[in-house]
């Protein structure tokens, strides 16, 4: 299977699940996230990781858990608990038996990657970003029309997110903004 069939196999996941667990983008939070995790059978658990490590799917025979970074802000919490819903729904078996190990991204770039591609559709769809951005009629992006975005935007997403997106899409070049401080910016 091929990078690209990979991915677009883990969007049509993440909106078949988001009609299963009813996400509507606006209203998606923690609080949302935690639901689905009770739904799912998944504990969260704030743990202290590494600084590199955000969250941390784990799982033995039927017991199912995150480790978690409680100090995250809200947006890079919502999209790591996301990222460790597609290993609960693609890689559960083979991280139960040894094949994946977490935490080796080096091994497992396309799965971790892949990661992220369900939790960037999850939580807001390419389909409703595009549009979104569209309508806004803006030809050469700069980075105030990103923080512009930012405070519009229904989606709980950072601007790490907001400029990734913007570069899948080919809205603008990769790294264009990789020296912005949106923050400062936004302040």
């Amino acid at each position: 299977m091929s990078r690209h069939t990979y991915y677009e196999n883990l969007k049509a996941l993440a909106r078949e699940k988001r009609a299963e667990h009813g996400v509507d983008t606006a209203a998606f939070g923690l609080r949302e996230i935690r639901g689905i995790y009770r739904t799912e059978g998944i504990v969260i658990d704030h743990y202290p990781l590494p600084a590199k490590i955000k969250a941390l799917y784990m799982c033995t025979d039927d017991d199912f858990s995150v480790a978690l970074q409680e100090k995250l802000p809200n947006e890079p919490k919502i999209f790591a608990l996301v990222q460790e819903l597609k290993h609960n729904y693609c890689d559960r078996k083979q991280l139960g038996v040894g094949v994946i190990h977490c935490g080796d991204y080096d091994r497992n770039e396309l799965i971790e990657k892949g990661a992220e591609v369900f939790a960037a559709e999850f939580i807001y769809p390419e389909a409703e970003f595009q549009s979104d951005i569209t309508a806004r009629g803006i030809a050469t992006w700069r980075p105030e029309d990103v923080v512009d975005l930012k405070r519009d935007c229904k989606a709980k997403v950072s601007y790490m997110f907001l400029c990734k997106r913007l570069e899948w899409l080919r809205v603008v070049t990769p790294g264009a903004f990789a020296s912005v401080k949106f923050q400062k910016l936004e302040r």
